[in-house]
């Protein structure tokens, strides 16, 4: 999956029908639910194919270790998403895991190998960013590294500043995209700031969870 076009990345809401936005005027590029809480994923995702056909749809799961998250990891991929964007990875033995898992899933569940794409979000955590010089090897469903300076500490811009360097800098080594995923909830122009600064640095998209975000996303970062 390609997903350099790909500018705008809209949380869901708990109604798909209506949609939160006009698709012929305020389309996004793809989808993300959180997979925590959603007690149909399955059905929840064919409700939104059925609307928006056309549309990738990503699921949002929490971080996974030997021990911790495992399950509901697992049951996200059953759900068979486009793709999965995991929070909290410290290290390039978490995107082992996660492929591992993950290949694991599609063959049970009869899906192609990799047909499930994965974004590891390394710029949500400390482990992650010190350890960015270490990822080096891309894994093929590895498509996108993200960032999150809302996750980081509130209280020292530098701390966000060094993240978001830090992200791009691990994407670039690995030849792939890096999202931005901060500053969802921010009012329309402080979030018009966010949007260019990240397209600055070299982000290849954002996030939001407002409909009325999505026109600022593609001024910021071109709609080619």
């Amino acid at each position: 999956m390609d997903i350099r076009r790909m500018k705008v990345w809209l949380l869901g809401t708990k109604a798909d029908n209506p949609l939160p936005f006009d698709p012929q005027h305020a389309r996004p590029d793809c989808l993300c639910l959180h997979a925590k809480g959603e007690e149909r994923l399955s059905e929840r995702i064919a409700s939104l194919r059925s609307l928006l056909p056309s549309l990738p749809i990503f699921l949002i799961c929490e971080p996974i270790s030997q021990a911790y998250n495992i399950d509901d990891f697992s049951r996200a991929a059953r759900a068979a998403p486009d793709g999965i964007i995991l929070r909290g990875v410290e290290s390039a033995a978490r995107i082992q895991m996660a492929e591992t898992l993950l290949r694991v899933v599609e063959a049970r569940e009869d899906l192609d190998e990799g047909a499930i794409a994965l974004i590891a979000m390394i710029g949500d955590n400390g482990g992650g960013l010190l350890n960015a010089r270490h990822f080096l090897h891309r894994h093929g469903r590895l498509i996108a590294l993200g960032y999150d300076g809302d996750a980081l500490d509130h209280g020292d811009g530098a701390i966000a500043r060094h993240g978001a360097v830090a992200t791009m800098l691990a994407a670039r080594n690995l030849g792939i995209p890096a999202i931005d995923f901060s500053a969802t909830r921010s009012p329309a122009e402080a979030f018009e700031t966010s949007c260019h600064q990240a397209a600055r640095t070299g982000f290849a998209g954002k996030l939001t969870e407002n409909p009325e975000h999505i026109g600022i996303i593609k001024s910021a970062f071109g709609t080619a």
